[in-house]
């Protein structure tokens, strides 16, 4: 299985972190890039092949990968201008030798079984599928409505309150996606494929520790929680 990591986001709520001198997926956590914990993780699940969204700042990312992942099998797919999180998926699936492609945001981590997500998608023969995992709060948000077959509904505005379930920013994607092979140049993957009624999208709950760095908030959480769930980031 080969997985793309949107890694090309310019993470300017996490200036107060980074002073934009680096990616955010490059901020340290316990001495190591943040980047670094997603990758060792999915090559743990199983994903034999990365390939590696870039854009801002692009450059200290394939320097960091080449020199810390020498036996990684991988390559980048470079956007030239931002193309949104659409486009930068189109184009980085033009790099998937396979069929389909795990897409991972490379800002969060979300601890998931990839053999029970790819197994879920099979059994829905579904061209796009998501993990959405439950947290105790949605307020800051949007929440996933999902029926009784797994269908993903829509999602909420943020706002609403209590237990439920979010978009994890993992999604099992096929190359040929009708709607991927519609859209060109920039535009944003949530909005004209995640809520575009016309394809179904199906969705797998799940629960495990889930966290992001996009905040100065969020990544002083991160690091405690990295510190406290030692067991999942494998060397």
């Amino acid at each position: 299985m080969e997985a793309i990591l949107l890694a090309g986001g310019l993470g300017t709520r996490l200036h107060g972190v980074t002073g934009d001198a680096y990616p955010k997926s490059l901020a340290e956590i316990a001495g190591r890039p943040f980047l670094h914990y997603i990758i060792r993780y999915l090559s743990h699940q199983g994903i034999k092949r990365f390939i590696f969204a870039v854009s801002h700042h692009s450059q200290m990312i394939i320097d960091d990968v080449a020199a810390n992942f020498p036996h990684l099998d991988y390559t980048f797919s470079l956007e030239e201008q931002p193309l949104g999180t659409g486009g930068a998926i189109k184009l980085a699936m033009t790099h998937v030798k396979g069929n389909k492609a795990l897409v991972v945001n490379s800002d969060s981590f979300m601890e998931f079984s990839l053999v029970d997500f790819m197994n879920f998608a099979q059994s829905k023969q579904a061209s796009l599928s998501i993990v959405c995992t439950e947290v105790e709060d949605v307020t800051r948000f949007g929440a996933a409505d999902i029926d009784d077959n797994a269908k993903l509904k829509k999602f909420f505005e943020k706002g609403r309150k209590g237990v439920g379930f979010i978009n994890s920013g993992i999604y099992l994607l096929s190359k040929n996606h009708i709607l991927l092979s519609q859209l060109s140049g920039k535009f944003s993957f949530e909005t004209e494929i995640l809520a575009n009624e016309k394809v179904p999208v199906f969705a797998m709950k799940n629960k495990g520790l889930f966290f992001d760095i996009g905040t100065p908030n969020d990544f002083e959480g991160a690091k405690k929680l990295v510190e406290d769930h030692g067991h999942l980031f494998v060397n």
